[in-house]
């Protein structure tokens, strides 16, 4: 199995594409940029190491994906680095895609509102699963639900 990856604080090159599969199985794409950034001489900040990398995701986060992110978001994407190979025009081809696993919208720059369009489909009871959204326990201690 391969090792699983994360190129953090990533910016989205270009919006999220949708397609379905002749099995009916969403496919997302898009492509990240991410770089190191130092300081030169002047004490200016520049771009070091610059990595383009596109991702492929599937079924309901590339759906999600697809409704959710934008160009320029600034993302953190978790998954494992592939190897797709080809022959064209009798020369081989080659291109590395991270399969993505997760797909994270970095909050260092904005917020995400729930509510009207595109809420999020959590219900508003308590899910019995959710350790911490159990009721409050009699006897005031600040203990953890679990």
């Amino acid at each position: 199995m391969l090792p699983v990856v994360t190129v953090a604080d990533a910016r989205v090159v270009n919006d999220p594409e949708l397609r379905f599969a002749a099995s009916g199985v969403a496919v997302g794409s898009f492509r990240v940029v991410a770089s190191s950034r130092k300081q030169n001489e002047s004490g200016e900040w520049v771009d070091d190491k610059v990595l383009w990398l596109p991702v492929t995701c599937f079924k309901q986060l590339a759906e999600n994906v697809a409704e959710s992110l934008r160009k320029g978001d600034l993302v953190s994407v978790t998954g494992r680095l592939q190897t797709d190979e080809w022959e064209k025009d009798g020369q081989k081809q080659s291109r590395t895609v991270l399969i993505a696993d997760n797909v994270a919208a970095s909050l260092r720059f904005r917020t995400i509102r729930h509510g009207g369009e595109g809420a999020s489909t959590r219900s508003s009871a308590p899910d019995a699963a959710d350790p911490w959204a159990a009721a409050p326990r009699s006897g005031g201690d600040d203990e953890p639900p679990f």
